[in-house]
C-alpha cells in the first residue's frame, strides 16, 4: 500500500533549505498562477515548501486556502516525483481562481517538473557515456 501522507520528513522547514532551493533551482515551472523552483535532493524522499507573501496574496484565509492545496496536491503526486526539493509560490491574481482550477494548474505544473527533470536526466546520462 502506498503512504500519502504529508509528515514534517517531507517538508521544507529552515531558512537554509529554502536558501538552497532559490539559490541552485535546477528546475523552473512558470503556470498562470505558480511558480514551481525545485534542485536534486540526497534524502530519500522529496520534500516541498510553499512561500505565500502577503505582497502577493492579501487576506490571510486565501493565502490558508492556498497552502492547503498545494501540500494536498503534492501529497498525492509525491509518489511519482523524483528525489526533489521544490518550493511553490503563488503569483498575484491566484485569490481570485476557483479551487477546481488551482488543482488543474498544480497537476499540470507537477507533470512539466516531471518532464524537465527526466529530460535533465537524459542530457546528463547522453554527456557522461561521450
Amino acid at each position: 500500500m502506498t503512504l500519502y501522507s504529508f509528515s514534517t520528513a517531507v517538508r521544507i522547514r529552515c531558512a537554509a533549505d529554502y536558501k538552497s532551493v532559490f539559490d541552485g533551482a535546477l528546475f523552473k515551472v512558470h503556470q498562470p498562477h505558480f511558480l514551481f523552483l525545485a534542485r536534486p535532493t540526497e534524502l530519500h524522499h522529496s520534500r516541498l515548501g510553499i512561500v505565500v507573501a502577503k505582497k502577493k496574496v492579501r487576506r490571510a484565509h486565501e493565502r490558508n486556502r492556498i497552502k492547503r492545496l498545494a501540500r494536498e496536491s503534492f501529497r498525492l503526486h509525491q509518489q511519482q516525483l523524483e528525489l526533489l526539493d521544490i518550493v511553490v509560490m503563488p503569483k498575484i491574481g491566484i485569490e481570485d481562481i476557483s479551487n477546481a482550477e488551482l488543482h488543474q494548474q498544480l497537476q499540470i505544473a507537477w507533470q512539466k517538473l516531471q518532464r524537465q527533470v527526466k529530460k535533465h536526466r537524459k542530457i546528463a546520462v547522453s554527456s557522461s557515456q561521450n
